[in-house]
């Protein structure tokens, strides 16, 4: 609308997780039981009806995206450009490939990362243990008895430190370990001695790579202990079962119930583990400086958003680990000799390739041998996804517009995914491009439910979207949609469809009314104070609108077109209806040319309605403006201007205004019709070229100057008035 080329491109991201439990759930199975290659191509199959009824929604809520421009995150050049990213990081030395200690998820069989993690409250125990005369320990995690490979206790602690240097047996299990010193204690909480297991915590993980400690695991990838002494069991039993030995053993001094956060994968809700697994990871703590320098070079709307993204890169402790134990994924490009391990990498003309099904291309760079094993991950969704801006400029492909639109002016998402989306295509942009990836970043809150509950669909109170389509129009959902202010969640409630609705009902008896009354051409230059007043107003709410828009905030533009609408709509036409039927030019001219731009105004938030009026009754007006005469949608018609105007000869038309809603509201409280005449009105003022119009709009016989005892507020100056029915 302000005739600026607009790339909106589509994207579905398909691939990862989210796919792969959704069939699980509905055909009750799992990739294992099927086998990888049934498994693939049975959600490839089952994910297509998805992909069209997921397009429909977005077609059906007026999103209007250029959908030639559709993408997924599964496509063939899609995954050569993600598998080149990887390739090009592995030339930078930004990749390495590590068996550590990873984040894991036993529900889900795969690592994640920290980005996927979550805090939840939980109810447990805290058991306090004798380990020595001298030494005890609270812990929540009893189960990791048998992975304890150290004590800790904070050097600055007058009443432990003594014990550093000494070994002590693990009650039980009996392997001796060493109290060490770390300022990472607290002696505050439980005893102030704390044990160190592979791996209890993150804090233990931590411990284990700076103090290189002997690593004990004792949890499988399944999430069941290894241990002989509870092999087999899942860690909750296998807690209960150490607690019951250790007191039978005299060990427990006491228990406690406490109320404490855990890691939880965020899309299960599952309990992480810490086990030990050969992973590749993309390095980047080094950057975190620079993360923060690029953060800063793009303009954040609203502005608080951006502390979410420094909170995030000031709190990374670890690098980026991108491999993923699932299947419907972004393949590695890489296959590992069979002879020596080492990785053998896929020449980039070859992308896409899928290493368990394609061979590599020549023999093992280190050893000379010729056989090799694929690579059996896949790669995490976001190193995908962060590649966004990159696979709509076809980087990596012919490029066609990468010239063009990179950096893009704009990312729009939501609150949640700053440390996810955000985040990650920032580091991904520097890496390929050095450059931000766009220069403005505009970020929306959550749709909550009527509690004010994030939606989820384990909790059961997501909300659909198209029954209130159906019931109300998609309008009038979008009108919800744009009920709070940039950046702040907004609880669904029915009653803001139903005001859309409303609005939009308005809007149309408007038009009608307009299209039988005003169509007739007129180029008559308009005088009348009252349409003077109006006209300012437009103005006004157009420059709001617009300053508004620029700085990305919806709602205070949808604000200044309801406000503008609601004036319009009940005062002006009310007050200039006996001219209309007059067929006075003036007000004809008027009242098209405001309700044209108050669509426009609108036609952002709900395009179905604003189109279908602006087709029915301004694209064979007569009075259309010239700049629109071409304009087949009114998509595509001149965005409204804001004009300057006489701010004396506005309060003057003001005052009027105000004196005939006076007036107005006069004559409800008096039960009188709105169009009852009136004898006299004594007004104390002057009210000049408006006079016939407050006669006309309130049908007063005569108008006579002298004082009243009824005062009109907020007038300057002052006027009162007296009224004869």
């Amino acid at each position: 609308m302000r005739g600026l080329d607009v790339f909106y491109p589509f994207g579905l991201d398909n691939n990862g997780l989210p796919t792969e439990l959704l069939i699980e759930k509905k055909f009750n199975t799992t990739a294992e039981h099927l086998g990888r290659d049934k498994f693939i191509a049975l959600v490839q199959k089952e994910i297509k009806p998805y992909v069209a009824n997921y397009i429909e929604i977005f077609k059906s809520l007026g999103v209007s995206a250029d959908w030639n421009l559709l993408y997924e995150t599964v496509s063939p050049d899609t995954q050569k450009i993600s598998q080149k990213s990887f390739l090009e990081l592995c030339r930078m030395n930004r990749t390495y490939r590590k068996e550590a200690p990873v984040l894991y998820c036993p529900h889900c069989k795969t690592t994640v990362s920290q980005m996927e993690l979550e805090d939840k409250s939980v109810k447990s125990k805290i058991v306090y243990v004798r380990f020595s005369e001298d030494v005890e320990i609270a812990t929540t995690r009893a189960e990791f008895l048998p992975a304890c490979v150290a004590i800790f206790v904070n050097p600055a602690d007058e009443k432990h430190k003594h014990l550093i240097g000494k070994k002590v047996k693990v009650p039980i299990f009996g392997q001796e370990v060493e109290v060490l010193g770390d300022a990472k204690v607290d002696p505050a909480f439980g005893t102030g001695v704390v044990m160190c297991c592979t791996f209890g915590d993150q804090t233990d993980m931590e411990w284990y790579k700076q103090y290189n400690l002997p690593l004990r695991m004792i949890l499988d990838d399944s999430g069941r202990m290894t241990h002989e002494f509870f092999k087999g069991e899942k860690v909750k039993e296998a807690r209960e079962k150490v607690i019951s030995a250790l007191k039978d053993g005299g060990f427990v001094i006491k228990e406690e119930d406490i109320e404490h956060n855990v890691n939880v994968h965020e899309r299960c809700k599952t309990e992480i583990e810490l086990i030990v697994k050969k992973q590749w990871y993309i390095k980047y703590l080094d950057l975190k400086e620079k993360f923060i320098e690029l953060g800063n070079q793009v303009k954040w709307h609203p502005e608080f958003m951006h502390v979410r993204y420094d909170n995030w890169v000031n709190g990374l402790k670890w690098d980026w680990s991108i491999s993923r134990q699932r299947f419907f994924g972004v393949p590695f490009p890489v296959w590992y000799c069979k002879n020596c391990g080492e990785p053998k990498f896929a020449r980039e003309e070859d992308l896409p390739v899928n290493p368990m099904s394609d061979a590599p291309k020549g023999t093992c760079g280190k050893c000379g041998h010729g056989d090799f094993v694929p690579e059996t991950d896949v790669l995490d969704t976001w190193a995908t996804s962060s590649l966004t801006p990159l696979i709509n400029a076809r980087w990596g492909l012919d490029g066609k517009y990468l010239g063009t639109i990179f950096p893009m002016s704009l990312r729009v998402q939501a609150n949640e995914i700053i440390s996810f989306w955000t985040f990650t295509t920032i580091v991904k942009s520097y890496f390929h491009m050095d450059s931000i990836p766009w220069s403005d970043i505009m970020i929306s809150g959550q749709g909550l439910d009527s509690k004010g509950k994030p939606m989820h669909k384990s909790a059961g109170n997501v909300v659909a979207p198209m029954p209130f389509v159906e019931k109300y129009g998609a309008d009038a959902v979008r009108y919800w949609a744009s009920s709070s202010s940039l950046g702040e969640d907004s609880s669904f409630q029915e009653k803001e469809i139903v005001t859309g609705a409303s609005t939009i009902n308005k809007m149309w008896n408007v038009a009608r009314f307009i299209s039988m009354a005003c169509a007739d051409k007129t180029e008559a230059p308009s005088d009348n104070p009252i349409d003077y007043w109006i006209s300012c107003k437009l103005s006004t709410a157009v420059l709001k609108a617009t300053e508004s828009f620029e700085r990305f905030d919806y709602f205070k533009a949808r604000v200044a077109a309801e406000e503008l609408f609601w004036s319009f709509s009940n005062d002006y036409i009310e007050f200039v209806k006996y001219r209309v039927y007059n067929k006075d030019p003036s007000a004809n001219r008027t009242i098209n040319g405001t309700l044209l731009s108050i669509l426009k105004m609108f036609a952002p938030f709900m395009p179905f309605a604003t189109e279908e009026i602006y087709k029915n009754v301004f694209a064979g007006n007569a009075n259309i403006p010239a700049e629109d005469a071409g304009a087949m949608s009114i998509h595509v018609s001149a965005w409204p201007v804001g004009n300057k105007f006489d701010e004396e000869k506005f309060r003057k038309s003001d005052d009027a205004i105000k004196t005939i809603l006076f007036i107005r509201k006069w004559k409800h409280d008096n039960a009188m019709a709105l169009n009852a005449e009136l004898s006299e009105v004594t007004i104390s003022v002057d009210l000049g070229p408006a006079e016939k119009d407050v006669m006309g709009a309130m049908n007063i016989k005569k108008i006579t100057k002298g004082e009243g005892d009824l005062q009109v507020p907020e007038t300057s100056p002052e006027i009162k008035l007296s009224i004869k029915k």
